[in-house]
C-alpha cells in the first residue's frame, strides 16, 4: 500500500502539474474513460523518455504506482523524488521476484499501476520493440484490467542526453482494456506470457498509428 505521506506528496504535484502540462505542452489526454475508476488496473505504455511518468500521473485520476530501474535509486534526491511519484525499484536486464511480488501486490490491493513493457527507452520515441518475458506473467494473473496506452512526444520533450526540456506537444491515449479471459483461463506457461506480450504490444502500436 502506498504511505499517506507518499500519497499526499503524490495528489499535491499531480493537481500543481496536469495544468502546468497543459499549457507549457498543449498536453491532452485522449479515451481517459478506458481506464477502470477502481479495482487493480495495469497500464502498459511505451517508454520514450525519462518524464514519462510525469505525464502518465497527470494523464489519470487516480494515485498511479510504477516500476523504476534500480540504478536511479542510488541517488538521494533522486530516490526521494522517485518514492514520493510512487515509483518502486525494479533491477534491469535480470528476473526480479522482488519487483513482481510487489507489482502484483498493488493490483491484488486495487491500485493502478504502469509498467514498461519494453524495459527501457524507445531510441527515437516511435519505434517499439518487444515485451519483457516478466509483462506477461504479472498481466496473466487474475488481479486487474489490462490497459495499453501509447504516449506520443515524451522522446522529443526530453530526448537521449539532453538537459533541457523543450515545450513540445504531448499526448497519451488509453485503449481498451485486453480481454485477458482466455489468456487467464490457458494453464501458466511461458509461450502463453509471450502471446500476452506481443499482444500488448500489437495493441499500443494501434494507439500509435490512430490519428489523435
Amino acid at each position: 500500500m502506498i504511505h499517506r505521506g507518499m500519497q499526499f506528496h503524490y495528489r499535491f504535484i499531480h493537481v500543481v502539474i496536469r495544468p502546468l502540462l497543459s499549457t507549457l505542452f498543449k498536453f491532452q489526454v485522449f479515451g481517459a474513460e478506458n481506464v477502470p475508476s477502481s479495482g487493480g488496473v495495469l497500464l502498459m505504455t511505451n517508454h520514450a523518455s525519462y518524464v514519462d511518468p510525469i505525464f502518465i500521473g497527470a494523464g489519470v485520476d487516480r494515485n498511479l504506482r510504477y516500476m523504476a530501474r534500480s540504478t536511479l535509486f542510488r541517488h538521494g534526491l533522486i530516490k526521494w523524488i522517485l518514492l514520493n511519484l510512487n515509483a518502486f525499484p525494479v533491477i534491469q536486464g535480470a528476473p526480479d521476484r522482488k519487483a513482481i511480488r510487489c507489482a502484483l501486490q498493488i493490483l491484488t490491493d486495487g491500485e493502478l499501476l504502469n509498467i514498461f513493457p519494453e524495459g527501457t527507452r524507445s531510441v527515437d520515441g516511435i519505434t517499439l520493440g518487444k515485451s519483457l518475458p516478466g509483462v506477461g506473467f504479472i498481466a496473466h494473473r487474475p488481479a486487474g484490467a489490462v490497459v495499453p496506452v501509447f504516449l506520443s512526444g515524451t522522446h522529443d520533450v526530453l530526448p537521449r542526453k539532453a538537459k533541457m526540456l523543450k515545450p513540445v506537444k504531448v499526448t497519451i491515449s488509453f485503449g481498451k482494456p485486453l480481454d485477458m479471459e482466455h489468456y487467464r483461463k490457458s494453464k501458466s506457461s511461458r509461450e502463453v506470457y509471450t502471446e500476452i506480450g506481443e499482444e500488448v504490444m500489437t495493441r499500443i502500436a494501434e494507439l500509435r498509428n490512430k490519428p489523435s
